[in-house]
């Protein structure tokens, strides 16, 4: 399978390229960035044979199987929506897009191409949370009783950028991954931390969902630990699961386990995925497999825009600094 890509920044370089390049059959043949310098970048650091600042050149020329576009939020529903447009499988980098609206204009695009495209939301894919859901899957068919609260913790150092809620957006959406519903009404806090500078706050987040689930989620500009985990409650049963972040002071990744018999074990970072790169354990790799996995077999993947609607609209929410959101 022949992969181009749109956009070679340094998530291009730092992620996507390293997870593309372990995909067994999967080969990158040209890339492009109105960028010259970028493209060029990216070509010689892992010998892509072309590169182009023009992607409509870049497609008519070498004509490949899908597109990764890792544009930027403000190019992202024009580029993604101009692809699809031209009969491409996509995946593109999350936000998709600045607003509901654009998110919408990518989905109608691929409705109208009939072409699979699919949104990064990586935190769907990171080995210690889909483990997570697999293990209180498997609580709820053997005790009739499944999720009741989570608590959601993203903590960052030194997160001073004014877009931050391009980052808070992966929090917002693991919350509503691990509780598989959407949203019925989201209400929102938010702590400004002037000395920090300009609309940098902190943000506490209520999210009551359609199937009755509960959850809070505390993202935190700048602590004293890189952390991001959650806390879910089953029945009398509690599970504790973070992310492996690089890095990271405190954290090592992996799930803990109690009950109310007082029933406890752990599942460590290794016997959920036994590599040390970030591209692996925060789902980079998973999420870039499925990808491909799916346009050889001929189906659609998960995760297409519709399902990054109301991870958006919070976003958006949180960028006008508006305090309750309604489904």
């Amino acid at each position: 399978m022949n992969i181009s890509i749109v956009g070679c920044g340094s998530w291009a370089h730092y992620t996507h390229l390293p997870c593309i390049m372990k995909c067994e059959g999967v080969t990158v043949i040209s890339c492009a960035d109105i960028n010259v310098e970028n493209a060029k970048s990216l070509h010689e650091k892992f010998n892509i044979p072309l590169y182009f600042t023009d992607y409509h050149e870049m497609l008519e020329k070498t004509n490949p199987d899908a597109i990764v576009c890792l544009v930027s939020e403000n190019a992202m529903a024009e580029t993604a929506s101009g692809i699809l447009s031209l009969n491409y499988p996509v995946m593109l980098e999350k936000p998709p897009g600045k607003t509901v609206k654009e998110t919408n204009m990518i989905f109608n695009a691929a409705k109208k191409s009939g072409k699979p495209h699919m949104v990064a939301f990586n935190r769907r894919f990171v080995p210690v949370y889909t483990k997570l859901k697999e293990m209180i899957s498997d609580y709820a068919k053997n005790n009739g009783d499944g999720i009741k609260y989570i608590n959601y913790r993203m903590h960052r150092i030194k997160r001073f950028d004014s877009n931050f809620e391009d980052t808070a957006i992966h929090a917002v959406d693991a919350v509503k991954f691990l509780a598989d519903d959407d949203f019925k009404r989201v209400e929102i806090k938010y702590q400004e931390m002037p000395g920090f500078g300009k609309n940098i706050a902190n943000y506490f987040i209520f999210f009551e969902f359609i199937n009755g689930i509960y959850a809070t989620a505390e993202i935190l500009v700048s602590t004293g630990e890189l952390y991001e985990g959650c806390e879910i409650h089953a029945g009398e049963s509690i599970y504790r699961a973070s992310i492996p972040m690089e890095n990271s002071r405190i954290n090592d990744g992996g799930i803990e386990y109690r009950n109310a018999e007082g029933i406890y074990y752990t599942v460590g970072r290794n016997e959920i995925c036994p590599y040390s790169e970030h591209y692996m354990t925060q789902g980079f790799y998973n999420e870039h497999k499925h990808f491909y996995e799916c346009l050889k077999n001929g189906t659609n993947p998960k995760n297409g825009a519709d399902t990054a609607v109301q991870s958006v609209a919070v976003c958006n929410a949180i960028k006008n600094r508006e305090h309750l959101v309604s489904f």
